[in-house]
């Protein structure tokens, strides 16, 4: 919506896509129920899923969802029959820091959607709200991730060649995939967000056990100021799953994050070029410069064939 639109739009917006959940939820068969007030709290509905009951909370916000805000969900989960679960769905994505937070939890009783997994259940020919209920849920029954993007159904056929990068956020998917395309065709790459750094090797394990074959799995993180300890507790998480027969896992960690290190802001700078400048920034890169400056770089560029070994 328009930066000016008044409350009352933002409203109407909200009441238009619980409706448009419900009835998704009532196509599936799923029995929904609209929003209602438990004594001294309110949850937005909650659907049966195999016959189980899951609590649903839905928003379309400007800004990603802080962990504060699944924290209060969670606390509702808490308080009801044990073993109940909870569908948290926003438009607008989560913060880092939010998905950590729930990775770095004790239990684990919530499973996240955003935007992007929502426009691939409601396209044509598209994931289907069951079937993608299936597949976060069984994810964070193996592998305790709360977060997973799901596959795009227009690349669920994989061949030997297929490269997968898995990055901390959107924003370095997006700088991952202007580079990477000059090299791959579209089909031939996957980059997926894993939003946050503790949900990296879980994203990775989701990947390893859904296209198995796979070729190559690329893993960025930022170092943020211990490049050292953030490659041996990835090493650590990942080692498990490391075969001679699956794919080859490339973990890259970049000082201080990935934007920094390519040179798209200055060292301390928070402020990132807005996404139609930095298609322009990352076209002016002296591939062969930053490489020979920066051994993570130079790993990063062969990954991606951007260089010749």
């Amino acid at each position: 919506m328009p930066d000016n639109s008044s409350s009352a739009d933002k409203q109407r917006r909200g009441n238009q896509f619980e409706q448009v959940l419900y009835m998704m939820f009532a196509a599936a068969g799923m029995q929904p129920r609209t929003r209602y007030r438990p004594t001294g709290e309110e949850i937005d509905g909650s659907f049966l899923h195999h016959g189980r009951p899951t609590l649903l909370e839905a928003k379309w916000t400007r800004d990603p969802v802080p962990a504060s805000t699944l924290y209060q969900f969670r606390g509702k989960v808490d308080g009801k029959l044990i073993g109940t679960l909870g569908v948290f769905i926003s438009m607008a994505g989560y913060s880092n820091d939010a998905v950590d937070a729930l990775v770095a939890g004790k239990t684990l009783n919530l499973i996240l959607f955003d935007g992007s997994d929502m426009r691939k259940v409601a396209r044509p020919n598209g994931v289907g709200i069951e079937k993608a209920l299936n597949f976060k849920l069984r994810a964070a029954a193996e592998e305790g991730t709360p977060y997973v993007p799901l596959p795009d159904p227009a690349a669920q056929t994989l061949t030997s060649q297929k490269l997968i990068v898995i990055v901390e956020g959107h924003y370095d998917a997006r700088i991952i995939s202007i580079l990477a395309r000059k090299y791959y065709a579209e089909k031939m790459i996957s980059v997926i967000p894993a939003m946050g750094r503790l949900n990296l090797p879980l994203v990775a394990q989701v990947q390893l056990n859904h296209f198995p074959e796979a070729k190559e799995i690329v893993i960025i993180a930022d170092g943020d100021g211990m490049p050292a300890e953030v490659r041996l507790d990835l090493e650590r998480a990942i080692s498990p799953a490391v075969t001679t027969q699956g794919p080859r896992i490339t973990l890259v960690i970049l000082e201080p994050d990935l934007e920094t290190a390519l040179g798209l802001i200055l060292p301390g700078e928070r402020r990132r070029p807005e996404p139609p400048k930095v298609a322009e920034r990352l076209l002016e890169l002296d591939l062969w410069r930053l490489a020979e400056s920066n051994p993570e770089l130079a790993r990063l560029f062969h990954a991606l064939k951007l260089l010749e070994d």
